[in-house]
């Protein structure tokens, strides 16, 4: 594989490294701890680095050659889904939990939130599995030289 094909796969490694740390691995690790705002917060912290860093690169690759850039542009459109994902999830539990706040008994408040939050991880849930599947994908051809505008899915 020459240099510039290598270079070209790097924007869809890194994204691809955010869904699997970010999204399966920290929050697996963290879920023994059963403090559900740190597997969230850790999880999207480290999330958002990452997809601010392959933004940076993004309009930051003019001395790249014209493949590297359409990688890199294309990493980070794919990386506004995943953004576009959380504030679906947010507006979800946003509204879910002004709703729930009419709800007299602090139990059933405790496990209608519960299923809610399940609720508002379906997009992201969702919108992981599209990535996982686009960015494999774009990694395989970026890796034989494809532009980005003539890939095939």
């Amino acid at each position: 594989m020459s240099e510039v094909y290598h270079e070209a796969s790097k924007p869809h490694e890194r994204l691809m490294f955010n869904v699997a740390i970010f999204h399966f691995l920290v929050p697996a690790i963290l879920f023994a701890t059963e403090n559900l705002w740190l597997i969230f917060s850790l999880s999207l912290l480290g999330s958002l680095i990452m997809i601010g860093s392959i933004a940076y690169k993004a309009y930051n690759s003019q001395h790249q050659t014209a493949l590297v850039q359409a990688h890199w542009k294309l990493a980070w459109k794919r990386s506004m889904y995943l953004l576009g994902a959380y504030l679906v999830a947010a507006v979800i539990f946003g509204i879910g939990s002004f709703l729930l706040m009419a709800q007299a008994d602090e139990s059933m408040r405790f496990i209608q939130r519960s299923v809610l939050g399940w609720f508002a991880l379906v997009p992201i849930s969702l919108t992981l599995i599209a990535l996982i599947v686009l960015e494999g994908s774009a990694l395989v051809q970026s890796r034989k030289g494809i532009m980005p505008s003539e890939m095939k899915l």
